[in-house]
């Protein structure tokens, strides 16, 4: 019987209490995890990780500390060796968020390389429980990152023109996705977690100007949404690009980005309906949320797009889209950083079509949506 390979995980934090802690709920997972090394600061575990020895499959970095601190780590080792790494923090003051994001870098969120993980909060009740839960399950997540993929920006290279060969697939399929009523009665909707921005950002550049609006669910600190969306509008000038805003009518040509912090659902006027609420599937936004609120009130006009991330959302809502007579499409493995979201989708039987991020543009423009 083959055995599975164990998770290679090392940790870089100041606290010799939190090494510990950390080393025993990972240690709990039996032989799933293995933690190989550790340091009390970013020089040290930087002179550790280019030994073959610790080569890690995920790297826990603490963003304070000595020496060297933890963004300067995470950047050294994305610049030497790339590595997943999952960066903890115990900051309560939102300056202080803001200020390690911003020097950490968009483009380092837009790989899905790297993801949060807060320290608990001795004043939040049970939040012990839910820093271990979500610690391992971010751990197990990005052991399966393709890094390459993380690091890849989707060139015309790397796609040949193939719209042909998606023409035929369609033609020889017993589902059609054809939809050809007007952009006024449609809506996109595109939903992702790790590695999504990347993604993201090849399919609106393949966007014309007159297209259906287009709603975007983005796992992301809250604190980054803004910036990620500025950085979009200036890469695509001629889309109109934008966070949404409460009570917001919904128009075609236009690019709603969820913000951080608040669920973006679609009333019955077809306006914004931003949710200040509890976590959905550990997340907010959610792209549940805004899936089930479109086939809601757009009915079969809806296509909704499940990409790259890790968890299962979007799943219960591309439910609701196909109830109502709407398509999903899901990226295929072969593009996605991680491929847990559109699994969850496939799986369940609800994707109409699973096709690689490189091709979706192609589908889109043959069926009418683009």
């Amino acid at each position: 019987m083959k055995t599975k390979t164990k998770i290679r995980i090392f940790i870089a934090d100041d606290s010799a209490v939190a090494r510990q802690k950390i080393t025993q709920i990972l240690s709990n997972e039996g032989n799933h995890m293995k933690v190989i090394g550790s340091a009390p600061d970013g020089k040290v575990a930087l002179e550790k990780l280019k030994l073959p020895k610790y080569e890690a499959d995920v790297i826990i970095v603490d963003i304070v500390m000595p020496e060297m601190d933890g963004i300067g780590l995470i950047k050294a080792i994305m610049n030497n060796f790339p590595t997943p790494v999952v960066a903890i923090s115990a900051f309560k003051d939102k300056k202080d968020i803001n200020k390690a994001l911003f020097r950490l870098g968009i483009e380092v969120f837009e790989s899905g390389a790297v993801q949060f993980v807060s320290k608990p909060n001795s004043k939040i009740k049970g939040d012990d429980k839910r820093f271990v839960r979500q610690l391992i399950k971010t751990v197990t997540s990005l052991a399966g990152v393709n890094l390459i993929k993380s690091f890849t920006t989707y060139k015309s290279q790397f796609y040949p023109k193939d719209e042909e060969l998606v023409q035929e697939e369609i033609l020889d399929s017993k589902v059609s996705i054809i939809r050809s009523v007007e952009d006024t009665r449609r809506i996109i909707i595109i939903g992702a977690s790790a590695g999504g921005p990347k993604a993201i950002s090849y399919l609106l550049s393949q966007f014309k100007v007159d297209s259906p609006p287009i709603i975007v669910i983005q796992h992301m600190p809250k604190e980054m949404m803004l910036p990620w969306c500025q950085r979009l509008q200036k890469s695509f000038p001629k889309l109109n690009i934008r966070i949404a805003r409460d009570g917001e009518k919904i128009r075609p040509n236009r690019v709603y980005v969820a913000p951080g912090g608040f669920h973006c659902a679609i009333d019955g006027s077809k306006s914004i309906k931003l949710i200040e609420g509890e976590k959905v599937n550990f997340v907010v936004p959610a792209i549940d949320i805004t899936f089930a609120s479109a086939a809601e009130n757009y009915g079969s006009n809806v296509l909704g797009l499940v990409l790259t991330g890790m968890g299962n959302d979007g799943f219960k809502g591309a439910k609701s889209i196909k109830k109502h007579g709407g398509i999903i499409i899901a990226e295929h493995e072969s593009t996605s950083v991680i491929h847990a979201m559109p699994k969850a989708v496939i799986k369940g039987k609800l994707a109409d079509r699973v096709v690689p991020l490189h091709k979706i543009p192609a589908v889109l423009r043959i069926n009418n949506w683009m």
